[in-house]
This record gives structure tokens, sequence and C-alpha cells, in this order.
């Protein structure tokens, strides 16, 4: 994503400020050049946006008609940014990428079309959320969260596996359940300090997989299997705390909703000490590698290690 050769001469320069605007002049023109080559490409993720805000006009309509005029045009607005952003990051990350695998793409695979209708449904969620239309949101949750399950299903049956889905989609996750306990925050049904933890616990990974990448070197984003497990139970509870929402009497609420915040506190805290504890011992353990190394082949700072180690939910790749 951030063009790795570009990268290199980047750290050892010393992220001058000289350096940067240098990389970025670089890599802007790369990725001009890149896609006044791959007409094909840039016409199926036109054809994709067009696709996605059809279907996102139909959706406003719907709101429009069930919801009121301003939660209609509220959503088309807020959804039609948030995909030209998804559009321009696609064409961005197709631009400066350097695998065989994506340079050879010729159209967007459908797993990733299917992120894309995830992403669009989240200023509907948080629309219908500021309105407290429980009942809906339960369901438009519920919805979402099986295309998070149906693009990795899709993509491994019709082999249809992408680096482009295998960054999207974890990145999709992040804003959409980030988004979410800041809107269930603002309207009082999650206490601050439970959203604070998960939006931590979701600032760690990020900031972290850019420090990794941007100043040790490229790394795999590869979901481990305390990644996903923590994941699906957030999102179950999740998808129970808003059903109980849209169902419980006042009494049933007030006897099992602090259970569900607790239980949500908990989890996010759990998963902030993991993530710590092993992104700390493995970036001891790959400067320690990476001394070595160096030492041994007389290679420079910005050179690349060759073993793979696990950081949180980011893994760095095997050789």
């Amino acid at each position: 994503m951030f063009a790795e050769d570009l990268l290199r001469d980047l750290r050892r320069e010393g992220f001058t400020p000289s350096s940067i605007a240098s990389y970025l002049r670089r890599i802007s023109t790369r990725i001009v050049a890149t896609l006044s080559e791959r007409a094909d490409l840039v016409r199926s993720v036109a054809g994709t946006s067009l696709v996605l805000f059809a279907i996102q006009f139909g959706a406003a309509l719907l709101l429009s008609w069930a919801f009121g005029r301003r939660v209609g045009v509220t959503y088309l607005i807020a959804s039609s940014v948030v995909l030209l952003l998804a559009c321009f990051w696609i064409l961005t990350h197709v631009g400066l990428a350097g695998s065989p695998e994506v340079r050879s793409l010729r159209r967007i695979p459908l797993p990733v079309g299917l992120t894309l209708v995830r992403l669009a449904a989240v200023p509907a969620i948080v629309l219908l959320l500021r309105e407290g239309k429980w009942t809906v949101v339960v369901w438009l949750f519920a919805a979402s969260a099986f295309t998070d399950v149906l693009d990795g299903v899709v993509a491994r049956m019709l082999h249809m596996e992408s680096a482009i889905g295998a960054v999207l989609d974890p990145a999709v996750d992040v804003f959409f359940n980030g988004t979410i306990f800041l809107a269930l925050t603002a309207v009082g049904a999650l206490p601050w300090w439970v959203a604070s933890l998960m939006l931590a616990r979701y600032g760690i990974l990020v900031a972290g997989t850019c420090y990794l990448y941007l100043f040790h070197g490229p790394v795999k984003i590869q979901p481990t299997a305390f990644g996903k497990l923590t994941g699906l139970v957030t999102s179950v509870l999740v998808g129970l705390l808003l059903l109980g929402l849209a169902y419980w009497s006042d009494a049933m609420r007030a006897r099992l909703k602090e259970v569900f915040d607790v239980g949500l506190g908990v989890l996010a805290g759990a998963t902030i000490i993991q993530v710590l504890f092993i992104g700390l011992a493995n970036k001891r353990a790959l400067d320690q590698e990476r001394l070595l190394e160096e030492a041994a082949l007389g290679t420079g700072p910005g050179d690349q290690g060759t073993s793979g180690k696990v950081v949180g939910d980011v893994r760095w790749p095997r050789r």
C-alpha cells in the first residue's frame, strides 16, 4: 500500500521533510502512471461504484418514505462520501501495488463489492440509531454482519481471494465497529468507558500496523484465531444488546443491560492487553533479529527481515 521500494529510501534518509516530500511526489507519479495503463480496472471500479450508488439511491428513497426526507437525504450524502473515499483507496492501492496478483487484476472481485455494501450500511445504521428505530437497526446490523461472513465464504468458494480484499475487509471492520460504538455512546445506549476501550483497541491495531509498515517493513494482515474469536463474540454481544434495546421491557432492560456493558468492556480490555504484550514482545524480537542480520550481512537499516512474527492481528510475511 505504501510502495515498499520507495519506503526503503525514505527510511534510509531518516524521514526528513525533503525525503517525505520526494516520497509523496514519487508515489503520486506512480499512481497516475499505473492507473493510466489499467483502464480496464479503472472502468471496473467505476462500474462497481455505479451499481453501489444505485443500491444506495434505492435505500435513500426507502428511508425517506419510511422515516422522513431528512433521513433519506442525509443517508444518500453520507454513504456517497464513504463510497467515494473507498473507491479512491482502491485505486490508490492498485496504483501502488507491487505484487503480481494485484497487477494482474482486471476487475473488482465480488467479495470486495460485498465488503463495500457493508461499508455503505454504516451511515444508515447511525442515522436510525439517532432516530431510535431500534427494530430496524437490529436487522440492518444483522444483515451487515452476515455480509462480513459472506464475503469471506464467497472469496474462498469462487477462488476470488485478493490482496485488495485482504486489506479492505479488516479496515471496513474497524470503521464499522468503531462507528457503531460511537453512535451507541452518542445516543446513551452504551457507557463512554466501554466505547473508549473498544476504540483504543482498534486504534492500537491501526496505529501499530502503520508504525511497523513505515519504520520496519511490509506486514501482512492475517487475523489470528484469538482476533477472529473476539471479533465474533463482540459482534454477537452487540447484536444481542441491540436486540434487547429493541424488544426488552423497561424492567428487563434495567436488569440485563449493564451485564452486556460490563461484558463488552471486559472483552475490550482483554484484547488491548493481548495486543499490547504480543506487539511489544514481537517488536523487541524483530529488532534483535534485524540487528543480527545486519551484522552478519552488512546491510543497512532500511533492509527487510526474513522471518514471520505475529503482532496482534498483523503478521510479518514469511519469505
